[in-house]
């Protein structure tokens, strides 16, 4: 297999990877290493339940319910409750977000740590940067819940890579595998957290990558168990592949790299002209009391849109209200982070993906019915993930792995998710997770073909044998 990093969108950033192959072995046969890679995954796993019983504490605090889901509790708020929730959480983050970068500087993101400075992370900075975005996502930002526990997991990897004295090699790699470990632990997706450390984050699927990043993934999910449930994210019952899935499945595929090829450039707009310094109190105050005003009308807009999309795989949404959540929701994710906000996108991206997905689905089965909703859902959401993260086989096998049912789709969803990464990648050469670099570099193709040209030399490189390897 030739390793390159074009499908996750890594050409738009010249990274300090390679990783040679010296250097990599020398990783693997090291105890040090070995010792960061678990306890990485427990401290990753740990994190993950801790910020998950601050998700939803917030929550319940926040729209003064005690059971059932998120978005059932919205709903039963009195609606100006969702104003001044959202407009109270602005004034407190606004202030704590200001405060943490003015007091540490600018807080290294994911991309930026892996890919610029060798998973060189803030532990302390990065940890109260998560416990923010957790607070955000609980209050009701349009932002993902992943972000949080990701950050954490890469701080921790980071601190222990120091504390045990690891090459700045080694820690890139573990920090990335720190980062899919909290991804896993949180959403219980062991082998898709593994994938994406190795092909979103470091853009590689090479060995002595792939090999700790499934090894801190595991160790991850298994220690959640402790503090969250052992089962799948969502919901959904046996379904069956047909003839006009596969063929709607393809055609989707193609609408849904369009979508997530306009999510990319979106995105990359927001990020890049974040608001920065101490105008970012007034812009994230404003902006959470903007959708906390939205949802007055459309709760569906509030939260990183799990329960939505549990509702559109059970067929429990008007067509109507699918349409403006589908509209709404990318706009008010983006809108989060102009501000200055942060938080995950890997669930708000999803929840659009099976909500499209939904819309023509249904349009389909005026056609030629007997394909159930649910159906629909799932592949709109493997195919925008695989489009906008340009990660085909991780998009696939976390959808798989979030629902334990996708396994009896595989074949329209693998037919999908190629045809949207393809039509993606043709419009937008870059990935949600590169989309700021991209678009602050004017987006000049030619430079991103010249810098994937380097890094697949690179790949290549660090998968070439010894010079004395015997045969």
């Amino acid at each position: 297999m030739e390793v390159t990093t074009a499908a996750s969108g890594r050409g738009s950033r010249q990274p300090n990877l390679p990783v040679d192959h010296d250097e990599a072995d020398r990783a693997l046969r090291s105890w040090r290493f070995w010792l960061v890679v678990g306890l990485a995954g427990v401290g990753a796993g740990l994190g993950a339940g801790a910020l998950m019983a601050i998700l939803h504490a917030v929550q319940h605090l926040a729209y003064g319910y005690r059971r059932g889901n998120f978005q059932r509790g919205v709903d039963r708020a009195a609606a100006w409750r969702r104003l001044v929730v959202l407009a109270g959480a602005g004034v407190v983050l606004g202030a704590a977000w200001v405060l943490l970068r003015k007091l540490g500087g600018p807080v290294r993101g994911l991309d930026e740590a892996v890919w610029e400075h060798k998973g060189q992370m803030r532990p302390l900075d990065t940890a109260a940067n998560a416990l923010l975005q957790i607070v955000a996502v609980g209050a009701g930002a349009t932002l993902g819940r992943e972000g949080a526990p990701k950050e954490l997991g890469a701080g921790v990897a980071s601190g222990l890579c120091d504390w045990a004295g690891l090459t700045p090699t080694q820690r890139q790699i573990l920090v990335a595998c720190g980062a899919g470990a909290g991804m896993a632990a949180v959403y219980n997706v062991p082998l898709g957290g593994a994938l994406f450390a190795a092909e979103v984050l470091l853009g590689t699927m090479a060995l002595p990558v792939v090999v700790p990043a499934l090894a801190t993934a595991a160790v991850a999910t298994g220690t959640s168990w402790l503090l969250l449930p052992d089962r799948p994210t969502y919901d959904v019952g046996q379904l069956e592949t047909t003839g006009s899935l596969v063929g709607w499945a393809l055609l989707f595929g193609l609408l849904a790299g369009v979508l997530g090829a306009a999510l990319v450039v979106l995105v990359g707009w927001a990020k890049e002209r974040a608001t920065k310094g101490t105008r970012a109190f007034g812009t994230i105050t404003a902006t959470f009391a903007a959708i906390g005003a939205v949802a007055i009308a459309l709760p569906e807009v509030l939260g990183n849109g799990k329960d939505v999309t549990q509702l559109a795989l059970s067929g429990a949404l008007g067509l109507p209200l699918v349409a403006a959540v589908v509209l709404v929701r990318p706009l008010a994710t983006a809108a989060c982070l102009r501000s200055g906000a942060v938080g995950g996108l890997f669930t708000p991206t999803m929840t659009i993906g099976a909500l499209a997905g939904t819309l023509a689905g249904r349009a389909w089965d005026v056609l030629i019915p007997g394909n159930p909703v649910a159906a629909f859902t799932l592949i709109g959401a493997a195919a925008l993930l695989s489009g906008a993260m340009q990660s085909p086989i991780a998009s696939i096998v976390l959808v798989v792995e979030l629902t334990h049912s996708g396994l009896s789709l595989l074949v329209p969803i693998v037919l999908a998710a190629a045809a949207a990464t393809a039509a993606s990648r043709v419009l937008v050469p870059a990935s949600l997770y590169t989309a700021a670099d991209w678009w602050g570099s004017g987006h000049d193709r030619s430079s991103r073909r010249r810098a994937r040209g380097g890094i697949a030399e690179q790949a290549r490189r660090l998968r070439r044998p010894p010079d004395d390897a015997g045969l």
